[in-house]
């Protein structure tokens, strides 16, 4: 990269510093961050209503509408950050919003099923630009000694649009038919379009700070490979599964050895080298590993054989609603005290909430659930703005938008992973208990991994507050 484009990206990141816009960026970019997990899981509850409209089968609805969305969402990411990079990320939101509500639009005025999954395609591939974008913009128009409190505040956004999805659903559906679900999106994009144009002086504009090769797109096609078929490995039985985990690992393999070889590859297998990258994403993918696994399995432990109970769900989101509220706080304490050790306590919190919940047994009452579930929020909540300000410090501001995807796109791996995981615990009746103990270890394990991971972040410098 030449001396003057370095200088000038420096220069623009300190003026950006000193602007008065970064509270208008962080709001624009979580109101359009939070479509993505809002569309995720507010579509759940409409999936019969669907089937009966389009007089399509339920498995054939949950695949196109709900499995679709996601494997979309999880393959375009990391091209989606490539092309922020380019284009700068304040056009590349841009235009990932009008994907997004291109898509709502289709979804809203949809008279066949197939519209409706190219109006959800529209929107995972619209959302896809959005959060790792929202995220580059983050990293560089955010001070540092305040960014681990910023990405704390886009963390609980995020986490709070997919907790409160279901109940979102629910009620616009009963009130207003599942059109609805899509129509709510309309005023969330004009939103975040109405933050940017308000804000003092506009949003400072960023990139595109190179001139860039061609695009990689035998990258972009060898990573959706080895994610469509890693993913879909987890979800087939034996042979097929094999099969397609041989082809998976394969492309992973030959997409290595290619992103190595490109002046300007997708996936810039150079951040793994970075300790600060790996141990922040890394915590980021086996927390998500482990809350989106209990939403789920939650139910399968402790509800009843006559249904589960109404008062469960209040224990799940007080889960959820414990990390949203928290994540602020993590991100404020790692700015006084360091990272590393708010992320050892968030992990630590974690496991001693999964290791509540293995001594809990069937019948047990909602608050106790919600007892365990609490600290598993307050983990989650602690951990994810450190985590997230750690991994993406260690990528250059050139390409945040590569970083940030690049975490996005394991976070979702972290998802994906999980719930083989739940497949594994209730894929059998046979030796149930002990298959749901194993999962719960797993789950256990996996915070004892983030909190090892916190203990090995970079030692920057001390924070501001124990200098002062």
């Amino acid at each position: 990269m030449p001396r003057n484009q370095v200088s000038l990206a420096a220069s623009n990141e300190s003026a950006h510093s000193h602007s008065r816009t970064p509270v208008a960026i962080l709001v624009a970019a979580a109101i359009g961050a939070c479509l993505n997990p809002l569309n995720s899981t507010m579509i759940a509850v409409a999936l019969p209503a669907l089937s009966a409209e389009f007089a399509a089968s339920r498995s054939s609805v949950t695949l196109t509408v709900v499995t679709g969305y996601l494997v979309a969402t999880l393959v375009s990411q990391v091209p989606a950050g490539s092309i922020a990079d380019r284009i700068g990320h304040l056009r590349a939101i841009g235009i990932g919003r009008i994907l997004f509500l291109a898509g709502a639009l289709a979804g809203t005025l949809a008279p066949s099923l197939w519209v409706v999954v190219v109006g959800r395609l529209l929107m995972a591939l619209g959302g896809s630009l959005i959060i790792p974008t929202a995220m580059a913009l983050v990293r560089v128009a955010v001070p540092e000694e305040r960014r681990a409190r910023a990405f704390g505040t886009l963390g609980a956004a995020l986490g709070a649009a997919a907790a409160i999805g279901p109940a979102i659903g629910a009620w616009m559906s009963s009130h207003f038919g599942w059109r609805s679900l899509f129509v709510i999106n309309v005023p969330m994009v004009l939103a975040s379009y109405a933050v940017q144009w308000l804000a003092p002086g506009g949003i400072p504009v960023t990139g595109p700070r190179r001139t860039p090769a061609a695009f990689d797109w035998a990258g972009s096609a060898l990573i959706g490979a080895t994610l469509i078929l890693l993913t879909f490995a987890t979800r087939a039985s034996v042979p097929v599964a094999w099969w397609l985990a041989v082809g998976g690992l394969a492309a992973g393999v030959l997409l290595i050895w290619h992103e190595r070889r490109v002046s300007s590859p997708v996936l810039r297998v150079a951040l793994f080298r970075e300790r600060g990258f790996v141990a922040g994403s890394g915590v980021i993918a086996v927390q998500n590993l482990s809350m989106y696994s209990l939403l789920l399995f939650v139910p399968f432990l402790f509800g009843s054989s006559n249904g589960t109970d109404p008062q469960l769900g209040l224990a799940i989101i007080a889960m959820t609603a414990t990390m949203a509220a928290t994540s602020p706080l993590g991100g404020w304490l790692a700015d006084r005290f360091g990272p590393s050790v708010v992320v050892i306590g968030g992990g630590v919190a974690g496991l001693l909430g999964v290791a509540g919940l293995m001594q809990l047994p069937p019948t047990s009452g909602a608050a106790a659930i919600a007892s365990r579930l609490l600290l598993v929020g307050l983990g989650i909540g602690l951990s994810t703005g450190p985590s997230q300000a750690v991994a993406l410090k260690a990528v250059p501001a050139v390409h945040s938008g590569v970083g940030s995807a690049t975490l996005s796109m394991l976070r979702y791996l972290g998802a994906v992973v999980g719930t083989a995981v739940i497949g594994y615990a209730v894929g059998s009746d046979a030796d149930a208990d002990v298959r749901h103990r194993i999962a719960m270890i797993i789950f256990a394990a996996a915070f004892a991994l983030s909190a090892a991971l916190g203990a090995i972040f970079p030692r920057d410098a001390p924070p501001a507050a124990a200098q002062a």
